[in-house]
């Protein structure tokens, strides 16, 4: 599957982050955030504090996928989703 245009930009944003624990662990938060997982949940799956899977959270929230409050747009989800999986190199 190939990426749309904005979904190439947010793995550009993605990119332009510190690495942290990596892509994978990056795709486990968003898909598991965007599920509802607990972010305790999440922090025991890739074995870090919780404030960590918080704050990498927000890190990943720009405008492109933003309303202006700041709070991520349905579309922003899809986009968000596809291109976490695109940098972990996970199949759609």
């Amino acid at each position: 599957m190939s990426l749309s245009q904005i979904q190439i930009i947010v793995v550009g944003h993605l990119d332009s982050l510190d690495p942290g624990l990596g892509p994978a662990a990056d795709l486990i938060i968003v898909e598991e955030l965007c599920r509802g997982t607990p972010v305790a949940e999440i922090s025991k799956r890739i074995k870090c504090h919780g404030s960590y899977v918080v704050e990498r959270w927000h890190l990943f929230m720009f405008p492109a996928i933003t309303t202006d409050r700041g709070a991520l747009t349905i579309d922003g989800r899809r986009d968000l989703i596809a291109a976490a999986r695109a940098r972990a190199g996970v199949a759609a």
